[in-house]
């Protein structure tokens, strides 16, 4: 018999914007997940952003820190007025994520793609942190 284990959050019962945080403007969006590795000479980072698309996120690479911010901004019409909501979920949201890159890369030589929600950046190792073979010379 499978039983499911559910961890008990007292959080969850308090409704997301019960202290009017995010009456400011923009609500921070807490679900980007972030992915960071390393595939032969380059740096991969993966971030998962839904809702967001490519004229919404802004990347900066500073020293051997990555950001990754997002903003998008609600849809609003004139004609809203006369709508009457009982649910409004979908909101100007925004994110930022930064990471400290495992080595020192060439950020000028970037590559970033958008798809399916999924935003993919290829940073390329810098020649000097990579490995190099030394030839041997034999002297006889």
């Amino acid at each position: 018999m499978n039983r499911r284990l559910t961890v008990w959050n007292p959080w969850r019962m308090v409704p997301r914007d019960a202290f009017d945080w995010d009456d400011w403007g923009f609500a921070e969006y807490d679900d980007v997940q972030m992915d960071l590795y390393e595939e032969k000479d380059d740096i991969i980072v993966k971030l998962k952003a839904p809702g967001f698309g490519k004229d919404d996120i802004n990347i900066q690479i500073e020293s051997n820190t990555i950001t990754v911010t997002g903003n998008v901004k609600e849809e609003r019409k004139e004609d809203d007025s006369s709508r009457k909501y009982y649910k409004k979920e979908i909101r100007s949201m925004s994110f930022s994520r930064s990471a400290e890159l495992p080595t020192m890369v060439k950020a000028d030589l970037a590559n970033a793609k958008f798809q399916n929600g999924i935003l993919t950046i290829t940073l390329p190792k810098s020649e000097e942190v990579k490995p190099k073979t030394i030839d041997i010379d034999v002297v006889e």
